[in-house]
């Protein structure tokens, strides 16, 4: 079975939902994810082909039954089985997505040239509010190569008003 990661994760999610454990099921994977990022070695091991799947399947038990919903430990068995360890940090950014939207929440990502003043930042957070609907967690970084303007992903969409994009789309207008 092949997917990409927003099928994996549209898939836990409904199941988490049925369960009531929406929550609990997003806390894990995070969880998951800081103790993989922590210890790369083991993404190695269950990732590992020539190490039977049994093996990989209990060890997973081992290290995470008890410490997250059981949900999330059959996930990550299901991700292990089909080859799609590589596809976890992917499942968990939808995952979130979808977290977010149901509950209203949105978190914008602006990448901008130089630091926003207090008020861009505000007037920036009221139209993404207002084109979304939602309440907005604001997140931001400063990446000096756009030239100017603006780049926010939310989700799951990114809005690129840079300079930067603005000088390509005119490149390719030109040739």
């Amino acid at each position: 079975m092949s997917g990409s990661g927003k099928e994996y994760a549209i898939a836990l999610y409904e199941l988490a939902r049925e369960g009531n454990v929406v929550s609990e099921v997003g806390d894990g994977l995070h969880f998951i994810s800081k103790t993989i990022d922590i210890t790369p070695e083991y993404r190695t091991f269950l990732e590992a082909p020539g190490i039977p799947l049994e093996d990989r399947l209990n060890s997973i038990d081992e290290a995470f039954k008890g410490e997250v919903a059981d949900l999330v430990v059959s996930f990550l068995g299901v991700l292990t089985s089909h080859g799609a360890v590589d596809r976890l940090e992917d499942c968990i950014k939808e995952y979130d997505i979808l977290f977010n939207l149901a509950a209203k929440r949105s978190v914008a990502y602006v990448t901008s040239a130089v630091e926003l003043t207090d008020k861009e930042k505000a007037k920036l957070k009221d139209k993404l509010i207002k084109i979304s609907g939602n309440e907005i967690e604001m997140r931001y970084r400063v990446d000096p190569q756009l030239l100017g303007g603006v780049i926010v992903d939310m989700d799951g969409t990114s809005f690129d008003g840079s300079i930067r994009r603005r000088l390509k789309n005119m490149k390719e207008v030109m040739s």
